[in-house]
C-alpha cells in the first residue's frame, strides 16, 4: 500500500517535470548536434563553412597545447573532486559528531554558511581577490612572509608554471570544499543517532561506525558530489580564467579554456567545436563509469540500507 502511494506521488510530480525536461533536452541536443557538425567544418565564424571531415580532429592530435590542456583538465579532477570530497566528508562527520551534544545545534547554520560562502561569492570577485593575495610583487601572502621573517619562501606565485599550478590547486580546493561539505552534512541529518550510539555502546570504534553505518547511509550524497565535482573538474573554466588566465605560457590551461581560445582568440571555430565534442564524450564516459562503479558496489553490499 505504501509503495503504491509513493508510486502515485511520483507520477503526479512527473507531470510537472516532463515539459521542462523536454524543452531543456531540445536545446541541449540541438546545440550538441550543431557543435558536432561545426567540428567537421572549416568555419571562421562568418560566411559559409567548408566541410573538411576529420581534419580538425587530426590537427588537434598533433597540437601539443591541446594535449597539455587535456592533461591539466584530468589533473583538475584532483583539486575539484577528490581532495575536497574526502576533506568535506571527514569534516562533515567531525562536525556532525561535535554538534550532537558538545556544541549547540544553533550554530549549525553558521558553520554551514561559512563553509558554503565561496560558492555564493561570484567567481570573478573571488578570482580577483586571490589574484591580489598571490601577486608576486604586492601580494598579501608575500608581504606576510616578509613580515614574519620568511622572505626566503616568497614566490612569484602566478608568474611561474609550478607555483601557478599549485596556487590554482589551493584555490580550487577552497572553492569546492563548501559545496561537498553542505551536501554531506545534509545527508548526515538523515542518520539515526540512536543507531550510532548503540554501535558505540557495543564497542564499535569511530572508524567502524563510519565504515559500516555512516558511509553506507551517505551513498546517494557521495554519488551526487562525485558526479558534480568530477564533471566540474573536467570542464573547469572560470577559476582558471580569473586566477591565472591559463598562464604562464599555458601551464594552467584547461580543455575548456583551450576551446574558448580556439573559438574567439584564434578564429578556429571548427577546432574549438572538435575540442568541446571530445570534452562531451570524455565527460559522458566519466559519468557512465562513476555510475557503473557506484551501482556495482551497491549491489555487492546488498543494496540500499
Amino acid at each position: 500500500m505504501k509503495s503504491r502511494r509513493a508510486s502515485t506521488t511520483r507520477e503526479s510530480y512527473n507531470g510537472f517535470l516532463y515539459p521542462s525536461f523536454f524543452i531543456l533536452a531540445a536545446f541541449v541536443i540541438t546545440m550538441l548536434v550543431w557543435n558536432m557538425l561545426l567540428s567537421f567544418m572549416r568555419f571562421p565564424g562568418y560566411g559559409n563553412g567548408k566541410w573538411i571531415g576529420l581534419k580538425n580532429y587530426i590537427d588537434l592530435l598533433s597540437d601539443q597545447d591541446f594535449w597539455n590542456s587535456c592533461l591539466h583538465s584530468l589533473y583538475y579532477v584532483i583539486p575539484m573532486a577528490i581532495i575536497p570530497g574526502v576533506l568535506a566528508l571527514l569534516l562533515a562527520i567531525a562536525v556532525f559528531d561535535a554538534f550532537k551534544g558538545v556544541i549547540s545545534e544553533k550554530l549549525v547554520p553558521w558553520v554551514r554558511g561559512g563553509f558554503y560562502l565561496p560558492q555564493v561569492i561570484p567567481i570573478a570577485i573571488t578570482g580577483t581577490l586571490w589574484g591580489w593575495l598571490l601577486d608576486g610583487q604586492q601580494g598579501v601572502i608575500n608581504a606576510l612572509l616578509r613580515n614574519w621573517g620568511l622572505g626566503h619562501l616568497q614566490h612569484d606565485w602566478l608568474g611561474r608554471p609550478i607555483p601557478a599550478l599549485v596556487s590554482l590547486t589551493v584555490v580550487m580546493i577552497w572553492l569546492q570544499l563548501g559545496f561537498a561539505f553542505v551536501i554531506f552534512l545534509s545527508g548526515l541529518a538523515r542518520l539515526d543517532v540512536a543507531t550510532l550510539e548503540a554501535a558505540s555502546v557495543d564497542g564499535a570504534s569511530w572508524w567502524q561506525r563510519m565504515r559500516y553505518i555512516t558511509l553506507p547511509a551517505l551513498r546517494p550524497e557521495i554519488l551526487v558530489v562525485l558526479l558534480i565535482t568530477v564533471v566540474g573538474g573536467l570542464k573547469v573554466f572560470a577559476p582558471v580564467v580569473y586566477v591565472t588566465f591559463g598562464g604562464p605560457h599555458g601551464s594552467t590551461s584547461s580543455a575548456a579554456t583551450f576551446a574558448v581560445h580556439s573559438f574567439f582568440g584564434g578564429q578556429f571555430i571548427g577546432g574549438g567545436s572538435a575540442v568541446t565534442t571530445i570534452m562531451a564524450i570524455g565527460i559522458g564516459v566519466a559519468v557512465s563509469f562513476i555510475v557503473f562503479v557506484f551501482n556495482r558496489s551497491t549491489r555487492r553490499s546488498g543494496g540500499d540500507e
